[in-house]
C-alpha cells in the first residue's frame, strides 16, 4: 500500500452530516467538493418558476455554518467548499482524491449513487461510506474490481469535528 495525498474530497450528501464533514476537511486545508440532489420543481400547475439546481447543498451548508457548536474554527475555510448537484456536477470527482457518500440510508439510493461515481471517478480513487447500518459488500454490488479494491466504510463521529 501506498501513501496517499490527499488534497481534494467530494462528499455527496449535505444533510447534517455530510455538511459537517465537508467543513472537517475544509478545516484541515482540504479543498471539498459537496454535492447534493437537484430540488424538485415546485408543483403548481403552469408555474414558469426556476428552480436553484444548487438550493438543496446551499442551504445546508449555510445551516451548517451557523449551527451551535459551527463545524468551523475560522468562517474562512468555508471558501475551500464548493458546492454543486449530483447531475449537473458530480463529474467533478474525477479530480477528487477521496469520495466519501453521506446520502440516506437506503441500499437503493446509495448503489444508484455509486453507479454514477463509477461513471465519473478515477480510477484508484478511494470511496467510502459512511452508512451506520448498511453492509459494506451490499452497496458494493455490481461495481467494478478497481471500484470494490478502493472501497470502504468510513463512519464519522456526530459531530465530525
Amino acid at each position: 500500500m501506498s501513501n496517499r495525498n490527499i488534497r481534494k474530497v467530494a462528499v455527496l450528501g449535505s444533510g447534517v452530516m455530510g455538511s459537517r464533514i465537508a467543513c472537517h476537511f475544509a478545516g484541515m486545508g482540504v479543498q471539498v467538493l459537496l454535492l447534493d440532489i437537484v430540488p424538485k420543481p415546485p408543483s403548481e400547475e403552469g408555474t414558469t418558476k426556476a428552480v436553484d439546481r444548487n438550493k438543496i447543498v446551499n442551504d445546508a451548508l449555510a445551516a451548517a455554518i451557523k449551527s451551535n457548536p459551527s463545524p468551523v474554527y475560522d468562517k474562512d475555510v468555508v471558501k475551500k467548499i464548493s458546492t454543486g448537484n449530483f447531475e449537473d456536477n458530480m463529474k467533478e470527482i474525477a479530480g477528487c482524491d477521496w469520495v466519501i457518500e453521506v446520502v440516506v440510508e437506503r441500499l437503493d439510493i446509495k448503489q444508484k449513487v455509486f453507479e454514477q461515481v463509477e461513471n465519473y471517478r478515477t480510477p484508484g480513487t478511494l470511496i467510502t461510506s459512511n452508512t451506520s447500518g448498511i453492509p459494506i459488500h451490499m452497496m458494493a454490488e455490481g461495481r467494478s474490481d478497481d471500484f470494490k479494491k478502493h472501497f470502504c466504510g468510513t463512519h464519522f463521529f456526530n459531530p465530525p469535528r
